[in-house]
């Protein structure tokens, strides 16, 4: 009788689904989440890597990409450099950040801007500042921290809302950041 109460009680924690079914499911879950996450670090990355074009090597104004096609060739190979130079220096801390909202449950557009920003400080304080532009320090820092606002909303927008839902419904008791 007290092999069948504990049967029972282990199969009501797993919603009539044996151990082994609810152990797969999370793992496909985590695997399709860290897919999700890696996509939407590819792309809020690049966002942000146009958001600095767009300010910093455009001047905001998108007239000079039709009036030269140099310049339109020149912002590419811009965008590119930056992309790719965010996305190495970023890519350890984002990934921290990320596992801390998955588990934490932390889903709000929020937690999202100010990681974001967040993350455009750590940029900025890591790498030496080496761009020839004519504007001065703190316009590039205000220009890269809107960038990381802007990067923290494009993740949003992609997988940040949706943080920590794949491990199921939070339990009695447990802290959530929605809470």
């Amino acid at each position: 009788v007290a092999d069948q109460g504990a049967r029972s009680a282990q199969c009501h924690a797993c919603n009539g689904v044996g151990p082994r079914r609810v152990a797969v499911t999370r793992f496909i879950l985590a695997l399709i989440r860290i897919i999700a996450l890696s996509l939407s670090f590819c792309l809020s990355t690049l966002a942000a890597a146009l958001f600095i074009t767009f300010v910093l090597f455009l001047g905001s104004d998108p007239t000079w990409l039709e009036n030269d096609p140099a310049v339109a060739v020149g912002a590419f190979g811009f965008t590119i450099g930056v992309w790719f130079e965010i996305a190495h220096s970023l890519f350890a801390v984002f990934f921290f950040l990320v596992l801390i909202a998955e588990f934490v449950r932390a889903s709000s557009l929020l937690f999202n801007l100010i990681a974001g920003g967040g993350l455009a400080l750590v940029y900025m304080v890591l790498t030496p500042y080496a761009f020839d532009l004519p504007y001065r320090e703190e316009q590039i820092w205000i220009a890269a921290l809107a960038a990381g606002f802007f990067g923290g909303l494009v993740h949003w927008i992609l997988a940040g809302y949706r943080a920590g839902r794949w491990l199921g419904p939070a339990r009695d008791g447990e802290i959530t950041a929605d809470q």
